[in-house]
C-alpha cells in the first residue's frame, strides 16, 4: 500500500506445503486424538501429526486461550505455560497426562456448626488454638463463618502490600 503496509487481502492464499509440518505420523492414545481433533478445528488444518507444533500450524495466544478452555470442558487441565513449553502434539498430550484432576472437598461447616476443629478444614493444616484465633477475631464467631482456607498467592500478595502500607490502603 502507499504508507508501507502489507495488503494481505491482495496475497495468495497459501497452500498445504506452505506449513511448517514434519512427517506424519497418526496422534496415538486418547489425549492425543482429542488434542489433534480440537487443533484441527481451531488451526484450520486437515490432518494433525503428533510431531506438529501448534505454534508453527499457525497457533497464537489467543487460540492457545480458546483449546484451553475446550480441553476443559474434556476435564483435562492445561496452563499456557504448558503450551509454551512443550507446544508439539505428542509432548503436549503427555504434559496432560501428568495433570492431576484437582477435587475440592465438600465444606462440611453447617449453619448449625458451633465449633470448628482441624478435621474440617481440608485445605489448610491450623491446629486447635490458630482455628480459635481466627474464630475470635470474627464478629458473631463461629455463625459467621462459611469456611476457612489459605489465601491464593495474589490474595497474599495483596495483603502483604495492605500491611506494608503506612498511609493508607493502596487499593
Amino acid at each position: 500500500t502507499p504508507n508501507g503496509k502489507l495488503d494481505r487481502r491482495a496475497l495468495p492464499a497459501p497452500d498445504s506445503d506452505a506449513v511448517a509440518r514434519q512427517v506424519y505420523a497418526a496422534p496415538e492414545g486418547e489425549t492425543e486424538i482429542a488434542l489433534a481433533a480440537i487443533w484441527c478445528e481451531l488451526l484450520g488444518v486437515e490432518q494433525i501429526s503428533r510431531y506438529d507444533s501448534f505454534f508453527a500450524l499457525g497457533g497464537h495466544s489467543l487460540l492457545a486461550v480458546r483449546m484451553i478452555e475446550r480441553l476443559r470442558h474434556l476435564g483435562l487441565t492445561l496452563a499456557v505455560r504448558d503450551l509454551f513449553q512443550s507446544p508439539v502434539l505428542s509432548e503436549l498430550a503427555q504434559t496432560l497426562g501428568q495433570h492431576q484432576v484437582v477435587v475440592v472437598p465438600p465444606n462440611v461447616m453447617t449453619p448449625a456448626t458451633t465449633k470448628i476443629i482441624p478435621a474440617m478444614l481440608p485445605l489448610i493444616d491450623l491446629t486447635q488454638p490458630e482455628i480459635d484465633l481466627i474464630v475470635g477475631q470474627v464478629p458473631g464467631g463461629v455463625a459467621n463463618i462459611q469456611d476457612i482456607y489459605a489465601l491464593s498467592p495474589l490474595q497474599d500478595g495483596i495483603l502483604f502490600h495492605h500491611l506494608l502500607a503506612n498511609e493508607g490502603d493502596p487499593y
